[in-house]
Order: structure tokens, then sequence, then C-alpha cells
């Protein structure tokens, strides 16, 4: 898919008449980006969610195991004191992992940002490709115009149309004036569009990099305090339950290369 686009976005670029190479380089490379990023930013902002939906889940779940737990103990206390064990890490692991998915959510904002970025950079390209096509039509009218000057020049002055000849070099001339424009206008789109790519480009090395830092330590911190909670939730159902065999849980070894 990447090479796809790279492959389309290089095309136009040549088809709009580009001669930069210089813009075509970075016409490949952001295509390769925002095919990546409009692919990944998407599948992150789902695991957010699910992430998010997970901690309502727990969330709920613990709530009803309370209120079984609260009916239970009317008639066998024994029996309601797992389920107040087992609610109390669902509530509290609920609570974190909600917590987690709001972190994250702040943590992805530039991920998200960029991706919203690659619509008006697309864009960019796009007013970059007109520019260069207007500058095509201008100076292929005012080529136009200058050969058919210097071919009827000669003529029309032996003719002593000189009022005709007067109003084709004007034309001439206002044609060739308008393409030094629009070839002007291309090369300030061209120097908009670097710039604008350069400092897209510069804040992205510099927010993603953190935000990957803020997205790893929360990660690994609300991975320690859930572990932490169904510990504690093992050895309180091992203290209420003294009787019960519990089953360890093993390790899984690590397959050799």
């Amino acid at each position: 898919m990447d090479g796809m686009l790279q492959e389309l976005g290089t095309a136009q670029q040549v088809a709009a008449g580009e001669d930069s190479a210089e813009i075509l380089a970075l016409a490949a490379y952001e295509g390769r980006r925002i095919g990546a990023v409009s692919s990944s930013v998407p599948k992150i902002e789902g695991a957010v969610g699910l992430i998010r939906e997970r901690g309502d889940r727990l969330g709920a779940t613990g709530l009803e195991m309370s209120k079984l737990s609260k009916d239970v103990a009317w008639c066998d206390r024994e029996l309601s004191m797992p389920m107040e064990v087992l609610s109390s890490a669902l509530l509290r692991s609920g609570r974190r992992t909600k917590r987690l998915g709001l972190e994250l959510g702040a943590a992805i904002a530039p991920f998200v940002a960029q991706y919203r970025m690659c619509r008006y950079e697309q864009m960019a390209f796009v007013d970059r490709r007109t520019a260069l096509k207007r500058r095509t039509e201008a100076r292929s009218s005012a080529d136009r115009r200058a050969a058919k000057l210097m071919m009827n020049q000669t003529s029309m002055q032996t003719m002593g149309r000189l009022g005709t000849l007067d109003k084709m070099e004007m034309e001439a001339a206002m044609s060739d004036e308008m393409a030094t424009e629009a070839a002007k206008e291309a090369d300030e789109v061209a120097i908009r569009l670097k710039s604008e790519v350069g400092r897209i480009g510069a804040l992205r090395v510099k927010e993603w990099d953190s935000s990957m830092k803020v997205i790893a330590s929360g990660m690994k911190e609300a991975c320690s305090e859930n572990a932490a909670i169904w510990e504690a939730a093992l050895e309180a159902f091992k203290r209420e339950l003294p009787d019960l065999v519990i089953p360890e849980m093993q390790t899984p070894q690590a397959r050799p290369l």
C-alpha cells in the first residue's frame, strides 16, 4: 500500500510538470509516511478505546459482584467473603484501567493531530500541482503569442498595419508578464510547501518521542498496579479459603531461536 501511495504521489507531481527534484523526493517520502500514519493511527485510537471499554466492563462487573455478595451475605456470610474479594479487585482494576485509557488518550493526541494534518498536507501538494499547471499553460500561451508576433511582424510593417502590430506586441508582453507571475507563484508555493512539511516534521519528531515515553511509562505503571491488585486478591483468597488448592501459574518458557 505504501509503495502504491509513493508511486501515485510522484507520478502526479511529474504529470503536473514538476521540475524540482527536492519536491519529487519530498512527495515520495511523504506519500509513504502519510500511508503509514493513515493506516496506523486509527488502530491506535481503536486500541485506546478498547482499554477504556475494558475498564468500564471491569467496573460494571465489580459492581454486580458486589451486589451479589451482599445478597448472599444474608444467608451465607462465609460464601460471600470470596465474592467481596473478587468485587473489590474488579472495581480497583477497572478504575486503574479507565485511568490508563484516559492517560493514553491524552498521550496519543500528537499522533491524532498528525493524522488529521495528512489531509491538509495532501491539499498542499495539490496546490503545488495546480500552480505548476497554471505556469505551464501561461508559458505556452506566451510562447504562442511571441511566435505569432515574430511570424507576422515583418509582413504587418510592410503592409502598414501598425495598429494591429502594436496590439499583438502588447498582448505578447502581457502574456509574458502573466507567465512570469505564474512561475513566481509556483516558486512561492514550493517554498511554503517545503517550509510547512519541514515544520510539521520537526514537530512530529519532538512530540512523538515524548508521547512514546509517556505511553510506555503509563503502560508499565498500569500493568504493575493491576498485577499487584490481583496478587493481593489471590492472597486474600488464600486467607479466606485456606483449604482451597489454587494451582500456581506457570511462566511460559521462551522458545529457542
